[in-house]
């Protein structure tokens, strides 16, 4: 019973009756209701039935094991600048193991042959980690502008920024706002796409800023191939892959608000849709393999859980607060807290294993194509 979460609070408070109401109408005293609702005692099973139909509710519902009837979904904030003004230390942490140098000079001098100096436009650019990484593989004389409404990310890549060598400009506003001036032979994003409530809808305004002719390219991870790419030295692989219950939550974020795990995998068909040519897709290179011999060990393995969020010292009240959310996006009771106790147990794994090694591929995807001639 220790793992219930009784909502005989919230169904309360949605009723609008006190909690001395309640106990009169079951014949308890109020200071019971009261401790059933901080957790220090539940109620004997043969009360539930009681509680459940005082409420209108089912005893799955009572329990915490279903959402309650008409709970409003709770969508996903990751699309807001709010959302990520507050991931500045994470974006900086966890982007730094994101590419191999080489592929990335590979992609532009062997796959898109870019020979001459071109304009980059990074939209929803963060503190520029793209322009960090391309500009050096680019000719000589290329510029770099990112576009982000994020606005402490943005004043963050003007200080970066500030020793580079080229001619670089960051633009503080959403990109669905934007006007551009001038249109630009290069228009990227990468991991933007997963989190919009429309990429479609990203992915049509990015051809706008496209000269004819010019590149739309969208590098992003699918979750399928990002979930069964982690190994772990001397954990179970199979169980490390499992993610029952997320798939449920992908379909209920595309359902309720359009936001798709999935829209790395799709993204080429709907660059072809939307009217680019010479559309393709290439995998980033990248697979993280990371042992106490490994440059930097320590740090790399740091960057590596706070990315995943792995938290050994998650408290009750927090760990109820995400199996609640969970539930909200389409998960089971069950689905939820092993979720939350597999994540749990490979951060205490860590802890207890300082010198683990692990190798991750995240699966990020790169397509790509030109906007149609006039």
């Amino acid at each position: 019973m220790k793992k219930l979460s009784l909502r005989i609070a919230d169904l309360r408070k949605r009723n609008r009756i006190t909690q001395q109401e309640l106990a009169d109408s079951i014949g308890v005293s109020y200071q019971t209701i009261s401790k059933w609702e901080t957790g220090v005692n539940m109620p004997d099973i043969t009360v539930l039935p009681l509680l459940a139909d005082f409420f209108n509710v089912s005893t799955d519902q009572l329990l915490g094991l279903k959402p309650l009837d008409g709970e409003t979904y709770l969508p996903e904030k990751t699309a807001t600048g709010d959302f990520w003004n507050q991931k500045l230390e994470y974006l900086l942490r966890t982007r730094k193991n994101y590419w191999n140098q080489d592929y990335a000079r590979f992609l532009i001098s062997q796959v898109w042959k870019i020979t001459e100096p071109v304009s980059m436009l990074d939209c929803g650019c963060g503190y520029g980690f793209l322009g960090m990484l391309l500009l050096p593989c680019l000719p000589e004389g290329s510029t770099y502008t990112g576009i982000d409404f994020a606005e402490d990310l943005i004043q963050k890549g003007k200080i970066l920024f500030q020793e580079q060598d080229g001619e670089t400009n960051f633009i503080c506003k959403n990109v669905f706002a934007y006007s551009a001036e001038n249109q630009y032979d290069v228009v990227i994003c990468q991991a933007v796409l997963r989190h919009l409530d429309d990429p479609e809808a990203f992915i049509r305004k990015m051809i706008t800023f496209a000269k004819p002719g010019g590149y739309v390219v969208c590098i992003d991870a699918n979750r399928e191939f990002e979930c069964c790419g982690l190994y772990i030295d001397g954990m179970d692989y199979q169980e490390l892959c499992r993610h029952e219950g997320l798939e449920k939550k992908w379909r209920t974020e595309l359902a309720m608000q359009g936001r798709d795990y999935a829209v790395a995998i799709r993204t080429a068909h709907i660059m072809q849709k939307l009217g680019l040519v010479d559309v393709d897709v290439r995998m980033n290179d990248k697979v993280e393999f990371v042992t106490p011999q490994s440059p930097e060990y320590e740090e790399t393995k740091a960057n590596f859980i706070a990315y995943n969020d792995w938290t050994a010292g998650i408290s009750e009240e927090e760990r109820e607060t995400l199996i609640l959310h969970l539930l909200n996006h389409g998960l089971s009771r069950k689905e939820a807290e092993d979720y939350c106790s597999r994540n749990c147990k490979i951060a205490k794994y860590f802890s207890d294993h300082p010198e683990a090694g692990y190798t991750f591929m995240k699966g990020k995807m790169i397509s790509y194509g030109r906007k149609a001639e006039k």
